[in-house]
């Protein structure tokens, strides 16, 4: 979170940046202020760090977080932490793993399923009758004086112990 003070009022307003680390929010906004001040990037492209480059469970999300761990712990750190961990849990496979599932064809129903179980078009759609469009109001009107549905059909409800 960045505090940015509003120059109206004195007071301070927080803003929420969803980034790994503090480096990383910090030269988000940066971008952003750049942006805002010039009304282009200017060579910050770079620095302003997409949803899209970087979605979680992918391999550039895995190298992004490898390489804050990096720069943000010891390297004994770092290499029990990070390297063993991800050793262990087979490095990129789970992120190339995840990838290769979502490129697969799905299941579909058959044809003859898919037509049957369309929607018929408005003009064929049943026509309320007159009566049922007075109940409706009345239920309405109820529920505008504060009685619910069991209470309009005077339905009483036991205690539960």
């Amino acid at each position: 979170m960045i505090g940015l003070h509003d120059r109206a009022s004195g007071a301070l307003e927080w803003m929420s940046i969803p980034r790994d680390n503090l480096k990383l929010a910090i030269s988000e906004w940066e971008a952003l202020r750049v942006y805002m001040e010039e009304g282009q990037l200017r060579g910050m492209r770079d620095t302003l760090l997409t949803d899209e480059a970087c979605t979680p469970g992918t391999v550039a999300h895995f190298h992004q977080c490898r390489r804050v761990y990096r720069d943000t712990h010891s390297a004994l750190a770092y290499c029990f932490g990070f390297l063993m961990v991800q050793w262990c849990s087979g490095w990129t496979l789970p992120c190339r793993l995840a990838q290769w599932l979502k490129t697969r064809p799905k299941a579909t129903f058959p044809k003859s399923i898919v037509e049957w179980s369309t929607s018929l078009p408005p003009k064929h759609h049943a026509k309320p009758s007159a009566e049922l469009l007075q109940k409706s109001a009345q239920m309405r009107e109820a529920y505008g004086k504060g009685i619910n549905v069991l209470g309009y059909f005077n339905i009483e409800v036991p205690d539960r112990v």
